[in-house]
């Protein structure tokens, strides 16, 4: 598994797990503040389902062993969007985790605003076309629904290019499952359940205009399962790369507080 450990090596350790489509690139920003405190590691999750198993096991494995290799301590494991589930599994398999943390991420599809076609329209061969021949600029047009309505790209430095580069090298199956059949096995078992059900601490962090998921609904749902919440009024799916300052603030809040 690729990944980029940076900051001090003896500090207790943030583990963060990006999307699909994204990159370590959509944390660089929180990492770049956090390094003078923490041991920060930043997964590249790319290669994830590329045998087609998204199970919770073969979801989680990969990083398991990486803590071990790595024999992090006190770890918190910080997941966006499709990264949040896999924290919450690895918290519950892994006593190296001490908290989690998710970031833009509803407890199922009930609260999402995904259209109902999208499971049967984003199939991998279509995802391969759209891939190759999807134009940069469409991409990046395409993409601003994932933040708030007057986020400029260019004041994340670099996410312009990340956007195409992340879509284009997504497994085209991990964003089908992502509309598809992720819908199922979230009705089978919500986030906010799997949350009941762990000993550790949770800090569930929101963006008040995420075009995906309804924030009132999901930080209501949340914190009524015993999860810490936090919304953060000027940004959309991706706090984190939209308002750094004030996530890395209530991270590190957060981390303080639970330790």
């Amino acid at each position: 598994m690729l990944f980029l450990d940076e900051g001090e090596p003896t500090a207790s350790a943030i583990v963060f797990i990006h999307g699909i489509p994204g990159s370590v690139d959509w944390f660089a920003a929180a990492a770049e503040r956090m390094t003078a405190a923490f041991r920060v590691i930043r997964v590249d999750m790319h290669e994830l389902g590329a045998d087609g198993d998204f199970s919770a096991a073969a979801r989680v494995a990969p990083l398991i062993t990486l803590m071990d290799d790595l024999d992090l301590t006190d770890v918190t494991a910080v997941g966006h969007s499709f990264g949040a589930e896999i924290a919450l599994e690895l918290a519950a398999v892994s006593r190296r985790v001490a908290r989690v943390v998710v970031v833009g991420q509803a407890p199922d599809y009930r609260a999402a605003r995904i259209p109902t076609a999208a499971k049967w329209v984003v199939r991998p061969w279509a995802v391969r076309l759209a891939q190759r021949w999807t134009p940069g600029p469409v991409i990046r047009l395409v993409s601003r629904s994932a933040f708030a309505p007057r986020f400029r790209y260019d004041s994340a430095p670099g996410l312009a290019e990340a956007l195409v580069r992340d879509f284009r090298a997504t497994l085209p199956t991990s964003l089908a499952y992502a509309v598809g059949a992720r819908a199922d096995d979230f009705a089978e078992k919500p986030l906010d359940t799997r949350m009941r059900a762990l000993d550790q601490p949770v800090l569930a962090i929101h963006g008040r205009h995420d075009h995906l998921y309804d924030s009132a609904e999901t930080l209501a749902r949340f914190a009524a399962a015993g999860a810490d919440t936090h919304l953060v009024e000027h940004a959309g799916h991706s706090p984190q790369v939209e308002q750094p300052d004030e996530f890395v603030s209530v991270l590190g809040e957060f981390i303080a507080r639970t330790r």
